[in-house]
């Protein structure tokens, strides 16, 4: 274990360094813009379906990357609460309540991709073999699904609360 954490390249200590700081960030209310909240999901989306690997099987791999997305996607949903959330200033964007979800979830993410670089550098013939292959489709979809819907279901709260108020229309 303290080889690998040894090896691994000091740019992934400092991508781990800025996750946590943001992570931490997030426990106080945070700004979210509605830019964010429609660039999120088609970003992870993309990067989530590029990171898969489609050689073995190309149709179980994606049925098993939808059917995290979804797991992914429903979790998500529950998860995230729409208590406390309001409109900005400018009632264009959100302010989030704090939480520890956050850097939760930027763990999550970091772990997931962490361990797949390891697996790719240090046991490349296990790293093609089909059961990794769809484990990892599985865990990018999950994480997708994750923070595509939680940054879909602000977006949905925010056109709600801006149709609540009067003389202000949604963009």
């Amino acid at each position: 274990m303290l080889i690998t954490l040894q090896n691994t390249p000091l740019w992934v200590y400092a991508v781990f360094l800025v996750l946590v700081y943001f992570g931490i960030k997030a426990r106080t209310p945070s700004p979210k813009s509605r830019l964010a909240m429609l660039v999120t999901p088609p970003v992870l989306i993309a990067w989530s379906l590029f990171s898969i690997n489609l050689t073995l099987n190309p149709a179980l791999s994606l049925s098993c990357w939808i059917g995290a997305l979804l797991l992914g996607g429903v979790t998500a949903w529950l998860m995230f609460s729409a208590q406390y959330v309001t409109l900005d200033d400018s009632q264009t964007g959100l302010i989030l309540p704090g939480t520890w979800k956050v850097l939760m979830l930027y763990l999550l993410f970091f772990a997931v991709n962490y361990y797949f670089g390891y697996q790719d550098d240090v046991h490349p013939e296990q790293a093609s073999a089909l059961d990794t292959l769809l484990f990892k489709a599985a865990a990018s979809g999950f994480v997708c699904g994750l923070i595509g819907t939680r940054s879909l279901k602000y977006y949905r709260l925010l056109r709600l609360l801006q149709a609540q108020r009067p003389g202000l229309t949604a963009q």
